[in-house]
């Protein structure tokens, strides 16, 4: 239950800054301490619809209630934490459990892309299923090891055009990557190309973020595409 007091404190002090940030914008009647109060609350509900509970808002504002008020309590607070425990718990495994489905199913259309794709004469398919375009041929020389680190400019998309991270997003100058510390996907390809060139990659799930997906910018399970330009090779 550590973790939970923790992660309350936090959605406390977040909500806190809020209010401050939003001082000006909020009727003057209310004091510091009712906004603070508003946005915590208001920070906990967004918390709970984003993890997905389904929560009762009366009996939570009973409990608050009860508890700063020192009153009886409605349910047993010595059973809180082995409640929430075992709550948690099921709460985390539905989460995998929806994950695993989203997983298979991104699979799969990922697996109907690539194979679509892979008859496109442009499209070459390399021993581990990597799908890689020449866009632009470099000096057909130089090309990097699996232990370089490369400079590289990149825009890399979701099967449906979404652009979920690109080099022009940070700036649009070239990134430094160590190719021993990326994806398989990368380090495969990037050592098929030369220095100058540009290579569109098409990468399954296995060779890339796999059934965890990254963050909440790559699906779980899902096949991923990468425009990328070689610049140098450190």
């Amino acid at each position: 239950m550590k973790k939970q007091t923790i992660a309350l404190f936090c959605i406390a002090i977040f909500s806190i800054s809020c209010a401050q940030k939003n001082d000006a914008q909020v009727d003057s009647k209310y004091t510091e301490d009712q906004k603070a109060s508003y946005y915590i609350g208001l920070s906990i509900a967004q918390n709970m619809k984003k993890e997905g509970f389904k929560v009762d808002a009366d009996l939570l504002a009973q409990a608050i209630k009860e508890e700063m008020e020192g009153k009886k309590k409605l349910m047993p607070a010595e059973e809180m934490n082995t409640f929430m425990q075992n709550f948690m718990q099921k709460q985390n495994e539905k989460k995998q459990s929806a994950a695993m489905a989203q997983a298979v199913e991104n699979k799969k259309k990922g697996l109907e892309f690539l194979t679509k794709n892979k008859s496109n004469p442009k499209v070459k398919t390399t021993a581990s299923g990597l799908q890689y375009e020449v866009l632009q041929e470099g000096d057909g020389k130089t090309k990097p090891k699996a232990t370089d680190v490369v400079q590289v400019k990149y825009t890399g998309k979701l099967m449906d055009g979404t652009v979920f991270d690109s080099t022009d997003k940070n700036g649009g100058a070239p990134m430094d990557i160590n190719l021993g510390s990326v994806i398989r996907g990368w380090t495969e390809g990037i050592q098929l190309m030369s220095k100058g060139s540009k290579y569109r990659f098409y990468i399954p799930s296995d060779l890339a973020y796999g059934d965890q997906g990254a963050g909440g910018a790559i699906p779980a399970g899902a096949t991923i595409i990468f425009d990328v330009e070689l610049v140098g090779i450190k």
